[in-house]
């Protein structure tokens, strides 16, 4: 064996080290969250496992989100539905099944900059990405098409840099790979164009712009086929955020605070959540690492001072901010998930830069990183305590699981398998924890999946037992406008249910039915 064939099996051998590493570590790091007390899936989260659901029983195949056309599910359901079939189904396990596909695109993140970096730079560089706050509960969250855009993205990425004979067939994967994160979400798109356009441009193949775009037209068409057939089954509900931006400049505050909250990685919806003081810390240094990545962007131009993955870096993260700014009014911290990739290796560029710049030795430059490690990982143990409900769990508290499941056992023990959630998203847990055996519906007479309404409508007017169910505190009057409010029973402080509900009491509660 020649020299270069032992050296070939060495970085081999270490690449492998270091993808095991790392996906142990991102498996680790987020048991805080797995075990936690407070775990407790969001309702969209809950509609994407109902979704591996039907899958893992052969009932459907879902395309996309139910009640959308778009949020590519042909990742993530599937995911779900093997890791239910393996381990049965439940939030943990759906939430490992997503982390899977998360930890999936890290790795690929780590190969496309160890052609950038080097392996052991680019080890290093992805560890931080592994363990940024960001990312701490989104790479587990079942949202349909976030998680698969990020893992897409870093294909691509993969698939442009490496030094590869066979460069047609990586440009048609990395096309295909493209328009999947089109319907997946869209919005990692404006991230990757300057990237992939810097590539094209300077390949100097017709032939490499040709197999770009066949592959985003070929899994447009077969996309665009498989929505056909879908939606001839199923009804869309929900339309999303409306497109552009009316309040440009007095939306800018909103946007940098936008930013901010999406790197604490706390949050529900647009709603920041508090988990700890050093994840708030953690994302404002990383905040201003942005910042002064900014300034050196001025600096490298005056000083005729190029590094090209820099500039690239940075165009990725001001064209998904510019994109967010002026297409999106709404405000959700998940919205601009797309920066924190580029954001973390922009930064990892600048800094071995600056190191090869004055010589600093490797192991210096580890030292420095591993304390930036040590306070995400302090972070990452921050997220055991997060939970977008209002309550706070005792030490003796039964945890959000538990109690949900008391709800569901409270109802079932009463007759009831068709009940009507007075809170928005409610009916998702509801209907997810219970593994159908108690299917719930919301107050509008049109949902994400319109079966579930119309068999609970036809259990209300076959006289079977149904029941209303919310959260306490927010019963919006519903104790005045029954016969016998003591009836109404408290789980845990936290919900309440009132089984016998008929059809008049629902209209006084607010719930509308077909006509």
């Amino acid at each position: 064996m020649t020299s270069t064939s032992h050296s070939a099996t060495g970085r081999s051998a270490l690449t492998w080290v270091c993808l095991i590493a790392l996906a142990g570590v991102g498996i680790l790091s987020r048991l805080p969250q797995l075990l936690s007390r407070n775990l407790l899936l969001e309702g969209d989260e809950c509609i994407l496992g109902l979704m591996g659901m039907h899958l893992a029983q052969g009932r459907e195949f879902p395309v996309f989100f139910y009640g959308q056309k778009y949020g590519l599910a042909i990742v993530e359901a599937p995911a779900a539905a093997l890791s239910f079939l393996i381990a049965g189904a439940g939030p943990v396990s759906l939430k490992v099944a997503i982390l899977a596909v998360w930890i999936v695109g890290m790795a690929f993140y780590f190969l496309a900059f160890s052609h950038v970096l080097g392996t052991a730079r680019s080890f290093w560089v992805t560890m931080l990405l592994v363990l940024m706050p960001a990312w701490a509960a989104a790479s587990m969250k079942a949202w349909s098409g976030y998680v698969t855009a990020f893992t897409a993205t870093a294909v691509v990425l993969y698939l442009i840099t490496r030094n590869s004979r066979r460069r047609s067939l990586s440009w048609l994967i990395a096309g295909a790979m493209t328009g999947i994160i089109y319907f997946s979400q869209p919005l990692w798109l404006p991230g990757l164009v300057p990237i992939v356009l810097y590539f094209l441009v300077t390949s100097g193949r017709r032939s490499v712009w040709l197999a770009y775009a066949s592959g985003i037209a070929g899994v447009a068409s077969a996309i665009g086929a498989l929505k056909v057939l879908w939606l001839a089954d199923a009804v869309q509900t929900w339309i999303g955020p409306t497109a552009g931006n009316p309040h440009l400049l007095a939306s800018l505050p909103r946007l940098l605070n936008q930013l901010r909250v999406n790197l604490t990685g706390s949050y529900y919806f647009g709603d920041a959540v508090h988990t700890g003081a050093v994840t708030e810390t953690v994302a404002y240094v990383w905040l201003a690492i942005l910042g002064v990545a900014a300034l050196l962007q001025i600096y490298r131009v005056i000083a005729r001072k190029p590094v090209l993955w820099s500039h690239l870096l940075f165009l990725s993260v001001v064209a998904t901010l510019l994109a967010d700014w002026l297409l999106l009014d709404w405000r959700d911290a998940r919205y601009v998930l797309a920066v924190n990739a580029p954001l973390v290796f922009l930064a990892g560029i600048e800094f071995f830069d600056l190191a090869d710049r004055y010589h600093v030795p490797f192991r210096r430059c580890i030292a420095a990183i591993c304390l930036a490690l040590a306070l995400e990982a302090v972070s990452m143990n921050e997220f055991a305590h997060y939970t977008y409900m209002w309550w706070t769990n005792s030490r003796n508290s039964p945890s959000e699981s538990r109690t949900l499941r008391k709800v569901i056992d409270h109802l079932r023990s009463r007759g009831v398998t068709h009940a009507f959630a007075m809170n928005a998203l409610l009916q998702w847990p509801i209907t997810f924890y219970s593994r159908e055996a108690v299917i719930a519906r919301w107050k509008a007479d049109r949902d994400r999946y319109p079966p579930y309404i119309m068999e609970i409508d036809r259990a209300l007017d076959n006289g079977e037992p149904v029941a209303i169910v919310g959260y306490v505190g927010y019963t919006y009057g519903l104790e005045h406008k029954v016969r016998n409010p003591e009836t109404i029973v408290n789980i845990d402080g936290k919900y309440f249910v009132y089984v016998g509900a008929d059809k008049d009491l629902l209209w006084k509660a607010g719930f509308a039915f077909p006509r």
